[in-house]
This record gives structure tokens, C-alpha cells and sequence, in this order.
């Protein structure tokens, strides 16, 4: 098992680890177009990095992060959307029942806004930081194969991540949220030495200083 710095030409293989890993999510079901363009971004963009696991030509996992040098910038979310806009667009058309998708209904309003910032009708909003704020990396998406799943692969990946954002000296922290029905994961967390900063109607968000 080797971790490797993921490339464009990885993005494939990567898009098949997420479809196993989280086969019934609305991501896997919009397809490997929709899910090809999002992983795109972690590779081409100046703040996101990503890495994947692999084993005889397999990948196993896959962990992908966004880095935030000064504040104020856009999230993960944001930053991938605007990123993927069309392609997302081309994926709702071609499949437009997964509009009504519940995943779809919770976040609307989200979803609006970035379709008004996409056409410069509004900007995008600012994030608001402490005024202590210290550079950091947020992790956004991490996965392990079906196959593989149970075996330590995900608490290797988040140590992986760690190595990651230590070898950029000017970041302060890691931090993640995860949903608080995901016990498995948030057990992982802890157990990697992440501590709970904040907890929010569904989801828990987690640090960890370097």
C-alpha cells in the first residue's frame, strides 16, 4: 500500500473508489461525469490538493483538502461549484429527477445562490474568521473501497492528511465536520487525535492543531 499525490489522469480511478465507497450518495448518482469534475478541482486549484492510497494498480482510498492562506476566501463547497457549474448543470439536465433529491431540497437556498453568483448577479460572500485568524487546511472529502473498508485504511488516510498539511509550514490547523449519525467516522477522528470545536444542528466540526 503507497499513497500518491493524485494527478488528472488518477481522476478515473478515484471517481470508481468514491462509487464504491458512497455508492447511494446524490454525488454517485448524478455519475462519474459529475464526480470526475469535482475531483478536477482539487488537482488544477491553486488551494486544494488531493491524494489517493493504492494497491496493484488499485486505488484504495482517496482524501481530498482545501487550503486557506488568509481570510476571507470562499470554502470547499463553493469554490468546487463554481468550479463545476456546467457540469453540474449538464448532469441535472440529463438526469432532472435528482433535482428533487432530498440532499437537494435540504441545501436550496445554498444551491440558488451559488446558481446567482455563477451569473454574477451577487458575490460571493466572504467567510468570517476570528480576528486571530491562522492559516489552515480544511479536509473535505476522504473515502476508502468497499474491498478495503475495515481495515485501518481510513484512520492511515487521516494520518496521511496530517503529513500533508505539516509539510506546508505556514499551516496552523486541520480541521473537518462530519454528519453526528456518522459514529464510525467521528470515532476515527478522535481516535487520530482530532478534538470537537463545534457542534451544529447535524454535524459535528472538528480540529486539530499542528
Amino acid at each position: 500500500m503507497k499513497f500518491i499525490k493524485s494527478q488528472l489522469v488518477d481522476i478515473d480511478k478515484i471517481v470508481e473508489c468514491y462509487i464504491s465507497a458512497f455508492p447511494m450518495t446524490l454525488s454517485s448518482k448524478l455519475g462519474r461525469r459529475f464526480l470526475a469534475k469535482m475531483f478536477e478541482w482539487y488537482v488544477v486549484s491553486e488551494r486544494g490538493f488531493i491524494f489517493h492510497s493504492e494497491q496493484n494498480n488499485t486505488v484504495t482510498g482517496f482524501c481530498g483538502g482545501i487550503i486557506t492562506k488568509t481570510p476571507g476566501l470562499p470554502g470547499a463547497i463553493t469554490s468546487i461549484s463554481q468550479y463545476a457549474f456546467y457540469t453540474f448543470i449538464i448532469s441535472y439536465l440529463l438526469k432532472p429527477h435528482l433535482i428533487f433529491h432530498p440532499q437537494n431540497l435540504k441545501k436550496i437556498n445554498y444551491i440558488l445562490k451559488n446558481i446567482l453568483i455563477k451569473l454574477k448577479i451577487i458575490k460571493a460572500e466572504k467567510k468570517v474568521f476570528k480576528s486571530n485568524f491562522q492559516p489552515f487546511c480544511g479536509l473535505v472529502v476522504i473515502g476508502v473501497k468497499k474491498s478495503f473498508q475495515g481495515q485501518g485504511l481510513g484512520y492511515k488516510i487521516m494520518k496521511e492528511f496530517e503529513k500533508n498539511a505539516r509539510s506546508l509550514k505556514y499551516i496552523k490547523f486541520i480541521s473537518l465536520s462530519v454528519k453526528k449519525k456518522n459514529i464510525k467516522a467521528i470515532n476515527t477522528y478522535k481516535k487520530s487525535g482530532w478534538s470537537v470545536d463545534k457542534k451544529l444542528n447535524n454535524s459535528i466540526k472538528f480540529i486539530k492543531y499542528l
